[in-house]
């Protein structure tokens, strides 16, 4: 009897106990994750009815009323309230827009934060307001109580992993771990998943080993986590299995700093699962390493269209961007699988379908605009069919040679608005000799041009260009001219500025001429010095002459140039000449008018012109400034940039002119390089100018000590020497050659 009893008794110890042990574990749960509001005790706890969804202080209400449904994705996403004001309005404008009603996404963030909560609701409600109508998955956000914003975020990591324990192992058969400046192709995504049995024990990502000079993760040989910020997707099956273990993980196993590193090892000693190690997880979880994280460059098109998540991705626009090319994409392939007779094209990839726009802008997509990184993976494409073409064509016909390969050296696009995409490209051929002992190597230059139609139809979108009052001083025009040891040049150049602007009282307020002379002090100095003051004194806001002693200051066309920059005030516009052009009025006035538009509606513009560049004397007599513009007087000069318009801020901004360059040539074309580098955010536009002519001279290529710059220098003098109709008459006129 005293044994039934104290088995009893017994019994009745354990169940209190344990009653206690579980009720200390619900109210621990409870004020960790949510804060429940507490009901008065004179009211029945019967009568106080609540959604889950009541609890979160920040969600779209819309959206959140699917509590007893199951869902297929949970989307959990380690944030900072620092950093929802950065990555929440690019993932309400983007990806989010493509979810569907069984996706949730929550929003782990630290308990508290130096930014008020007023801001933050208002910033929240805001973009839920304009935007909620388009969303159809929820989204809210989670405060996780007694975490703070710390780096990295393995207790908010941990944290989060259980609350999504707690409240959806039963409810979501997938899992989604995801860093807040990561990019979700959602509609692939869910149907790649859904390929995937969720019942299975399953743990997805990029498998990671650790840095290789990087400190030890304590893995075991061969096995792998899953890096955290390209996601992290666990089965239904895994996350049940994981999360008894969370708090035993974060309390007694950490071994290293890295939150994806510890969470893959709970994983791995409790689940008893590693990573996977698929070869394409690289592709589907991508993770990019490099400088620059931009759409085009850093992202090109063939990573973006292979990717189910990408990261990371550190400003709003690129976001834009990424999403802008799925949408494009789609459109193509349904376009596609709608015509039938173009069923054999579903898989041609268009190289224009990364743009992040298809709208013409008159003074941009006219010109022709240097060609970047993102037109890379297409010319290429275009590069080896024209090498499998050729050389099977050289192989029937039984030449001695055949090519080997292809390299992209340079190369222009344009929008035409009544067809569609041009693009000329050069591309640096090799071939080998395949009959001839011993093999012999040649390298020859080809120049490609392709044309992309516009597919769909298109429409052009007006915008309003507020009137300008071109005669203030920031709309003129600022001719720059830097002379040494062309003085004939110099007084040609006067004249024809003096012809070309000065004769015509309308271009006074238009134009004005600024000459930073190198001097050595000599007879013809004084004569041209005397010339430009009498000029200038007539026209005292017109022309202006700096003199430079060169005994105190070698001669550096850079260093010339970027001094007389510092003569203007940041928001004038200079064109930089050369002392042997010859220009018209009206290409003054056609490059003014283009400069002063497009920076009506671009932040930042430079115009390289091309010119065309005139023969020697010895096939054209240069009598007079008008030169016809043939093929048989001179050839616009593609690679040339050293004539160029720009706003002198805009110089400014990305460093100026290259000053410490005493050899010849290529501080033009440095310029030109920073302007087409992406950092630099600037339209670079390119366009023949027929009214732009370069007056043929000798280059003086003797004792230029970089062999590279002197090879350069000679081939750029014997290009223009005579046109290959006038080589092949001089071949055949000349009695002592033999062919």
């Amino acid at each position: 009897m005293l044994r039934i009893l104290f088995n009893g008794l017994k019994f009745s110890l354990l169940f209190l106990c344990f009653s206690i042990i579980g009720y200390i574990f619900g109210i621990y749960y409870w004020q960790t994750f949510i804060r429940f509001p507490c009901p008065s005790t004179l009211i029945p706890m019967t009568r106080i009815k609540y959604s889950f969804y009541d609890h979160f202080q920040y969600r779209t209400k819309k959206t959140c009323q699917n509590e007893n449904s199951q869902l297929f994705l949970t989307i959990a996403i380690i944030s900072s309230y620092e950093r929802l004001l950065i990555y929440l309005p690019s993932i309400f404008n983007t990806w989010i827009l493509t979810t569907t009603i069984d996706i949730e996404i929550i929003i782990f963030i630290e308990e508290k934060s130096l930014i008020s909560e007023e801001f933050i609701e208002n910033f929240f409600f805001e973009l839920n307001k304009n935007l909620s109508q388009y969303i159809k998955s929820c989204l809210y956000i989670v405060k996780l109580k007694h975490v703070e914003n710390n780096y990295p975020p393995q207790k908010k990591s941990f944290y989060a992993m259980k609350f999504i324990y707690a409240f959806y192992r039963q409810k979501t058969s997938w899992l989604l771990r995801l860093d807040d400046n990561a990019y979700v192709n959602i509609e692939e995504l869910v149907k790649w998943l859904k390929s995937i049995d969720h019942r299975k024990t399953l743990y997805i990502g990029q498998g990671g080993s650790g840095r290789r000079n990087g400190s030890a993760i304590h893995f075991p040989s061969e096995k792998y986590f899953c890096m955290g910020g390209s996601g992290v997707i666990l089965s239904q099956s895994t996350l049940i299995q994981l999360g008894p273990w969370l708090d035993h993980c974060l309390n007694n196993e950490i071994r290293t700093p890295h939150e994806d590193v510890e969470l893959g090892r709970c994983i791995l000693n409790h689940v008893h699962i590693s990573c996977t190690k698929a070869h394409n997880t690289r592709s589907l979880f991508y993770h990019h390493y490099g400088p620059r994280y931009k759409f085009g460059y850093d992202f090109t098109p063939t990573i973006v269209s292979q990717a189910l998540i990408i990261h990371p991705i550190n400003d709003q626009n690129t976001f834009q961007q990424i999403f802008t090319f799925y949408i494009r994409l789609k459109q193509e392939k349904q376009y596609l699988e709608n015509n039938t007779s173009l069923k054999k094209l579903i898989n041609r990839k268009t190289y224009g379908i990364f743009l992040s726009e298809v709208t013409f802008d008159v003074s941009r997509d006219v010109f022709y605009q240097k060609i970047d990184v993102r037109w890379r993976s297409y010319l290429e494409q275009a590069v080896r069919s024209y090498i499998e073409k050729t050389r099977m064509s050289w192989h029937q016909r039984s030449f001695n040679w055949t090519l080997v390969n292809g390299k992209f050296v340079f190369g222009y696009y344009r929008i035409m608005p009544t067809y569609g995409l041009e693009v000329i490209v050069e591309v640096l051929l090799t071939a080998y000799s395949v009959s001839i002992y011993p093999t012999k190597v040649a390298f020859t230059q080809q120049r490609f041009r392709m044309n992309q139609p516009f597919t769909n139809k298109h429409r052009f979108d007006y915008r309003e260009i507020t009137d300008i009052k071109t005669n203030e001083n920031i709309y003129q025009l600022n001719l720059i001219v830097i002379s040494h040891n062309k003085d004939e040049a110099l007084i040609r150049l006067i004249n024809n500025y003096e012809n070309e602007v000065l004769n015509y009282p309308f271009r006074h307020e238009h134009f004005t001429l600024t000459i930073l002379y190198f001097s050595q002090k000599n007879q013809t100095t004084n004569r041209i010095a005397n010339l430009i003051n009498d000029l200038s004194v007539r026209y005292m806001s017109i022309i202006r002459i700096s003199i430079i002693n060169q005994n105190q200051t070698s001669y550096n066309r850079g260093l010339g140039r970027q001094l007389a920059s510092q003569l203007f005030t940041s928001n004038q516009l200079l064109f930089f000449l050369d002392a042997d052009l010859l220009f018209t009025g009206q290409a003054l006035d056609s490059t003014r008018r283009l400069m002063i538009h497009q920076l009506s509606i671009s932040s930042c513009a430079v115009y390289f012109p091309i010119i065309f560049s005139v023969f020697s004397n010895r096939s054209v007599v240069h009598n007079n400034s008008i030169i016809n513009v043939n093929s048989k007087n001179g050839l616009f000069s593609i690679y040339g940039f050293g004539n160029v318009a720009v706003r002198k801020k805009d110089l400014d901004k990305i460093g100026g002119w290259e000053t410490n360059n005493h050899d010849w040539g290529m501080e033009d074309v440095n310029l030109y390089h920073r302007f087409s580098d992406p950092s630099s955010e600037c339209y670079v536009f390119r366009a023949v100018e027929p009214g732009l002519k370069h007056y043929y001279h000798k280059k003086m290529c003797n004792g230029i000590a970089n062999k590279a710059r002197e090879k350069m220098c000679l081939d750029a003098d014997a290009i223009l020497i005579g046109s290959q109709m006038d080589m092949i008459n001089y071949l055949f006129s000349n009695t002592n050659l033999t062919i």
